[in-house]
């Protein structure tokens, strides 16, 4: 399924940010690995996530439904902005929320023009931001990614919240 996707100004602009930064954990990881550097920038992200999270507890008004349902809606609508449209749920549950992500994704933009693999550089950059503002919400929930369903592997990142007991 093909669907139409907004470039919005300031995800665009992260593109060259994070660019920058890549070619910063590449030289970095010729001294402390690949992984370790990684998880160095997913600090880094996280930190700003949880900052955003400390200044917008507002939003947790707006969130509805299940839990896993806020936590899709912090994550995906409140923090990122992405339109519900370009992340259609293909499965949810009472304690687990699946959707595709065709949305445009800076980070994916960034690690193609350097020629890194997304599998690496989004599970030891990306996942931990996410999981640390979902910990911030509420830290029974669990965010994945499924590597065999995510870009340029195939048209759309599969991503999944869980409430676990």
């Amino acid at each position: 399924m093909r669907i139409k996707v907004e470039i919005r100004a300031s995800e665009a602009a992260k593109v060259p940010k994070y660019i920058k930064r890549l070619k910063i954990v590449i030289s970095r990881s010729k001294k402390i690995g690949l992984e370790q550097a990684l998880a160095e920038w997913a600090n880094e992200i996280a930190t700003r996530r949880l900052a955003w999270f400390k200044q917008n507890r507002d939003c947790l008004t707006r969130l509805k439904g299940t839990e896993v349902r806020k936590g899709f809606q912090l994550v995906m609508l409140e923090y990122m902005g992405i339109n519900p449209k370009e992340i259609p749920i293909v499965k949810e549950t009472k304690t687990k929320i699946t959707w595709h992500a065709h949305d445009f994704c800076p980070y994916f933009e960034a690690i193609q023009q350097i020629g890194l693999d997304t599998r690496i550089v989004c599970k030891f950059a990306t996942e931990k931001p996410c999981q640390a503002l979902l910990d911030a919400y509420n830290p029974k929930l669990r965010f994945s990614r499924n590597y065999q369903k995510i870009r340029p592997n195939a048209s759309f990142c599969e991503e999944t919240i869980e409430l676990v007991e």
